[in-house]
């Protein structure tokens, strides 16, 4: 089908705030982990020095937000410039102790008395009875912890492991984002260098989420890391390099994609996130700059197959999680409930929504959006966005719709703005006659 690929990031614009403590960003990036596309990459004889700012990793990092395509515009690309030096060195990073979960004993004692001259009966329940529940030693939780954060040792770099090459992304709240070689093998991966942050809670919390997903992410379509690194200031995320570039290029580049290419991209996507979903997991942050495309480069016929990235800004979820104070995502991108305080699965599929409706028609289903800096529910931004895209009224009758009925009921149900009208979860959608054709 033909698109109007109207596809732009908007310049320079601070859409959000991150994590719960609301830390603000700025500075979108040129291009996400896996981008064949790179920004402010300085190099020479193939490898980059990079000067290390001591003052910018004590900032808190976490999610920086990617530019909403709008309307109309062209797509920005990122340049490159020479520097001096002969390699990348990251500074020396003494090590520091990693936190380790420590399971308390876990004993049920029941005692009693007895009555009626049972003394015997009475001397016996007079006496502890304990019932051990099993619970996992701390030895293993430790151990579990270690393999996914692996602290360097006192005079240890990360170079001594890893040689960087390419930075693909350097700015904003949302650290660095370099190409590296592994030393061992020569394996080519990115690390996603992040901040730590001030804020003890949202560091657990960001350790508990890296955890988690380090457990659950072996869906085919979701991003997993190798390691965590874990310096005196920084944290080093390792993880595979796609070789797709990501949605959002896709989108952006294309004018014309077929139906069964947007089918399949969307149930790529719906199983990606339903995989998150599944073991109690939200993304919140559900865009095509989150999304990469990988092939293999060996194969020349490889198909694109997505990428589910970018999970700083996960969280975990049940349906006794209570309201929050402060939202997470991008405008555009965010489900009305969301900025309320009220994020859910169906949030992400709001999302999901807002991607198909680009894939099929190259536009933005919203006339306008809302800069949402503050990221604070109730606050007159977020009132404002909400407000608007309760009064949106899409245009179902308008090319490319009418030739794709089946495809605009996904989109109508993915994008309806009660909840009640919206599809439960990704089996549903997953589950719908367009994706099954």
């Amino acid at each position: 089908m033909k698109r109007n690929n109207s596809m732009t990031r908007l310049p320079d614009e601070a859409p959000i705030v991150v994590g719960e403590k609301g830390y603000s960003c700025d500075s979108p990036p040129a291009a996400r982990p896996g981008s064949a596309s790179s920004a402010s990459a300085r190099k020479q004889g193939g490898l980059l020095t990079l000067p290390i700012d001591t003052a910018s990793s004590q900032q808190s990092s976490g999610y920086t937000p990617g530019n909403t395509p709008t309307r109309s515009g062209s797509k920005k690309s990122g340049s490159t410039t020479p520097s001096s030096g002969n390699m990348m060195r990251l500074p020396d990073e003494p090590a520091s102790a990693v936190p380790t979960l420590q399971a308390p004993e876990a004993t049920t004692t029941a005692s009693g008395g007895g009555g009626g001259g049972m003394q015997r009966i009475r001397d016996r329940l007079s006496k502890n009875l304990s019932v051990a529940t099993p619970v996992k030693p701390p030895e293993q939780q430790k151990s579990k912890m270690e393999k996914i954060f692996r602290t360097l040792k006192p005079g240890e770099s990360i170079n001594n492991t890893y040689i960087f090459e390419e930075e693909i992304y350097s700015g904003g709240c949302k650290g660095r984002v370099l190409v590296a070689k592994r030393k061992t093998d020569g394996q080519e991966v990115v690390v996603k260098i992040r901040a730590k942050q001030a804020n003890r809670a949202n560091e657990r919390n960001w350790r508990t989420i890296m955890a988690q997903m380090h457990g659950i992410s072996t869906s085919d379509n979701v991003l997993g890391f190798s390691e965590i690194v874990e310096g005196e200031n920084e944290f080093y995320v390792i993880m595979p390099k796609c070789n797709g570039g990501e949605l959002f290029e896709f989108l952006a580049n294309e004018t014309e994609v077929p139906e069964a290419e947007c089918k399949r991209i969307i149930r790529e996507i719906l199983g990606a996130v339903g995989h998150l979903h599944k073991n109690n997991i939200i993304h919140r942050d559900i865009k095509p700059e989150n999304i990469m495309f990988d092939l293999d480069l060996m194969v020349e016929s490889s198909p694109k197959t997505v990428k589910l990235i970018d999970f700083d800004t996960c969280q975990e979820w049940t349906p006794q999680t209570p309201k929050s104070r402060r939202f997470v995502g991008t405008p555009g991108y965010i489900a009305p409930e969301a900025l309320m305080g009220q994020q859910s699965p169906q949030s992400d599929l709001w999302s999901v929504g807002v991607i198909l409706y680009i894939l099929m028609t190259g536009e933005m289903p919203w006339s306008s959006l809302v800069s949402l800096e503050d990221g604070l529910v109730g606050s007159p931004s977020a009132t404002q966005m909400y407000r608007a895209l309760k009064a949106e009224i899409l245009e179902w009758e308008q090319e490319p719709w009418p030739d794709f009925p089946l495809a605009r009921d996904l989109c109508q149900k993915l994008l309806a703005f009660e909840l009640d009208d919206r599809m439960k979860d990704c089996e549903e959608a997953l589950s719908h006659a367009w994706l099954k054709e």
